[in-house]
């Protein structure tokens, strides 16, 4: 599974990490659909009070996964558009989310992963993080 949680057992805390270290977590369909579920179900949950976000390996996360892209694009089955719209659709619903997120970035942060970082309250980089996106202005 590229989308791993841990519930601190005193706590109220979930700790989501992106990992795909091997792909610079790089973002696939079932990355989305795994975060969707996850922080839908925790949004309702009055034992979640906090969101930690962070990537395994080298990288927070270097956005979609673009070797995924390509082969789909060229055969043409919808799912593309599917990955896209669903991203979207996580992001905006991120943007209005009810409870506090942090990311902890390190690495890269592009495309995606910036998508990801964007609506969390608090965002802790180290200072060899890159941060960038081709579709919103960061800062």
């Amino acid at each position: 599974m590229a989308i791993t949680f841990k519930r601190r057992e005193k706590e109220s805390t979930r700790v989501l990490t992106l990992s795909r270290p091997k792909k610079l977590n790089c973002i696939t369909l079932p990355m989305v659909r795994r975060l969707c579920d996850l922080y839908e179900s925790w949004e309702t949950s009055n034992e979640v009070k906090l969101i930690i976000l962070k990537g395994a390996g080298r990288a927070f996360c270097a956005g979609g996964d673009l070797r995924l892209f390509y082969k789909h694009g060229k055969q043409d089955d919808g799912l593309c558009p599917k990955v896209v719209y669903r991203k979207f659709w996580l992001d905006v619903h991120l943007h209005t989310y009810k409870k506090p997120m942090v990311a902890l970035l390190h690495g890269l942060v592009m495309g995606g992963g910036a998508g990801l970082m964007i609506p969390c309250r608090f965002k802790i980089a180290t200072e060899e993080t890159v941060s960038g996106s081709n579709i919103v202005h960061l800062f």
